[in-house]
């Protein structure tokens, strides 16, 4: 099964993080988490033949409306 056959939905990314070191990629995972639709960040892992640790994360961004659609425009009442 691939890694990536539950990315089915428009707007959904997992995101790898790699670095020397599990406290750098949490550090960087959290970060991301905070400030943007993410989730937190997997268990750290190694990928073999390669230095470092890695985790995964997934983030969600409302990806833009299709060509040729309008945009949603919203109005305010009496002003």
């Amino acid at each position: 099964m691939s890694h990536t056959a539950h990315l089915t939905q428009p707007g959904l990314a997992r995101i790898t993080i790699h670095s020397a070191d599990a406290e750098t990629v949490n550090a960087v995972a959290y970060a991301i988490a905070a400030h943007l639709n993410a989730t937190g960040p997997s268990q750290p892992y190694r990928i073999p033949g390669e230095d470092g640790v890695c985790v995964s994360q997934y983030g969600y961004a409302q990806p833009p409306p299709a060509e040729g659609d309008q945009p949603v425009r919203h109005t305010v009442s009496g002003l």
